[in-house]
């Protein structure tokens, strides 16, 4: 059995008890479960950082490949995240919406456990890769954040349109709070994508012999422009005014969703390594 296997199943242990705390601090209004629920997140991150160092460790390769040390980077940098924002305490609330989606990433991941620990990381060609994956899963983590953070905001809109201002409305922030955390997050993640998704093509056309043909029409393309697109419309409409509130955060949220689900599917199915031969870029 792995090193690793205990501190990833004790991770996943604190990023459930952790998410149950911040439902019950939702129906109920004792704060001391939104302390408890932070201090169990950042128990998860740490150990989940302990796995990541000793997958490196073990097998001498940065483990940044394959749907279980993907989604096991994306809680890391997506917790990480959520603590800089919580360090404004009107921002605290949020927990609510945060922990439960990540505690359901790593009980998903914690399926898949016993399996992807026990096998070596795909090998990553050079230092300017890894640094382009790197960047690219935490372009990724802020827009995952950014969507939750858009629940809070649809979720406070909606209540205050029915008239119903009692219980975890009254703890969220402000509308104003929520709209510019949202757009803040987008617009650290947006140029971050742009400079990797500039890269990706760059490398795909420099290394395109090594590459099958049709590499340009593959799944892994189509889904960095999409990607590239739904943060590019978020952030321009919004810095321009032209769309913002719960328009912009229907639109976040959605978009994003719906790329998760894309990306673990051509993930689970393998086609982002098949359409490129095998290449791990």
């Amino acid at each position: 059995m792995p090193f690793s296997t205990i501190p990833f199943y004790l991770a996943i242990a604190a990023y459930v008890a952790a998410a149950i705390l911040s439902v019950r601090y939702a129906r109920g209004a004792d704060p001391r479960l939104l302390f408890h629920a932070k201090r169990l997140a950042a128990l998860g991150n740490t150990l989940l950082l302990a796995v990541f160092v000793l997958r490196w460790w073990r097998w001498e390769l940065l483990p940044l490949t394959g749907m279980g040390d993907s989604l096991n980077l994306m809680l890391i940098l997506c917790t990480g995240i959520i603590l800089i924002v919580q360090r404004d305490e009107a921002m605290r609330p949020l927990l609510c919406f945060y922990l439960p989606a990540l505690a359901f990433i790593a009980f998903v991941n914690g399926i898949a456990g016993p399996r992807y620990l026990s096998e070596a990381p795909r090998a990553l060609d050079g230092i300017p890769l890894t640094i382009h994956m790197g960047m690219v899963f935490f372009a990724f983590a802020l827009f995952f954040v950014a969507s939750l953070t858009s629940m809070g905001y649809v979720f406070k809109a909606q209540r205050l349109k029915r008239h119903n201002t009692t219980g975890l409305f009254q703890r969220l922030p402000s509308l104003e709070q929520l709209d510019r955390s949202l757009f803040r997050l987008i617009s650290i993640g947006y140029p971050l994508f742009v400079l990797t998704f500039l890269y990706s093509l760059y490398w795909a056309w420099t290394s395109r012999e090594g590459l099958d043909q049709h590499w340009y029409i593959s799944p892994k393309i189509a889904f960095a422009v999409a990607m590239a697109v739904l943060y590019g419309v978020s952030f321009h409409v919004r810095r321009f005014g032209l769309l913002r509130g719960p328009k912009l955060a229907y639109l976040v949220f959605y978009g994003f969703t719906t790329l998760l689900v894309v990306y673990l599917a051509l993930n689970y199915t393998d086609l982002f390594t098949a359409s490129f031969s095998g290449a791990d870029a």
